[in-house]
């Protein structure tokens, strides 16, 4: 028998850009300039996995040869799955996006300004769905996960190293991260996979883990999907179930390209 989950959908997403609705007003960047980067521009390191930096302190938000494909799905929290593909220019181009907020506003608040950047320059246009996808559900395992609470002074990132062996070839990838949420590692995961991850775990706070991700010749890349899922079972101890599930999607209506010097 399948089972059917209905996640919970991000309030903004479908407060602000209903079509049925009133919008509510979104805060916006002080000031703002976005750049087309130039044709062939490659994508930033980590992109792939939903690492990309964009907030720095003082209200500063800074996105270099980003797509607005990624800048999309990155303000909304989704994953490519979870929405049309609109344009092919909107995962080709790239652009550089540099805005000042005021005061200094949270990463959350900083993702709402730009679901309003969005909105003002790229007149982006949508509605609000639900579609079935394919799900991971990621809940206790039969013995405590292997996370570890976060130390004073920690800062949240991940790194992702290759480990060679004395003929320098890489054999494996350490992964290192710190302060991060079950959130956000299911987002970092989820962003890879593909899949919308629901968490059952039960877990809050802020924690340190480690995973080695050792690729063989059956799966050659350190990305592929059974790889992750083991490290998180197996690794991290938790209990990791395919099914299916109804999440949010985004249907795009219409969005416009920006022309240098906006």
């Amino acid at each position: 028998m399948k089972k059917t989950f209905l996640l919970m959908p991000l309030v903004a997403l479908f407060v602000s850009h209903g079509h049925c609705a009133e919008p509510a007003k979104l805060p916006s960047f002080e000031v703002a300039s976005v750049t087309p980067c130039a044709p062939g521009t490659p994508a930033p390191p980590g992109e792939h996995m939903g690492m990309v930096q964009f907030v720095y302190p003082g209200g500063n938000f800074t996105a270099r040869a980003t797509s607005i494909k990624y800048l999309m799905e990155w303000a909304y929290g989704i994953l490519p799955a979870q929405h049309s593909d609109g344009p092919s220019w909107l995962g080709d181009d790239r652009y550089d996006i540099l805005a000042k907020a005021p005061g200094n506003p949270s990463e959350e608040q900083m993702k709402l300004m730009v679901q309003s950047l969005l909105a003002e320059r790229f007149k982006l246009k949508f509605h609000s769905e639900k579609k079935e996808l394919p799900i991971l559900l990621l809940s206790p395992g039969k013995s405590a996960a292997k996370l570890y609470p976060s130390k004073e002074g920690d800062k949240h990132g991940i790194k992702f190293a290759p480990r060679q062996n004395e003929d320098t070839k890489t054999t494996s990838y350490h992964m290192t991260a710190t302060r991060f949420t079950i959130a956000q590692l299911n987002l970092s995961f989820a962003t890879v996979l593909n899949r919308v991850i629901v968490n059952k775990t039960g877990l809050d706070g802020e924690f340190n883990f480690e995973l080695d991700i050792t690729p063989d010749e059956n799966r050659p890349s350190p990305m592929d999907a059974s790889l992750l899922i083991s490290a998180l079972r197996d690794q991290l101890g938790f209990t990791v179930k395919a099914e299916k599930g109804l999440a949010d999607y985004i249907a795009i209506d219409s969005i416009e390209k920006v022309a240098a010097g906006n």
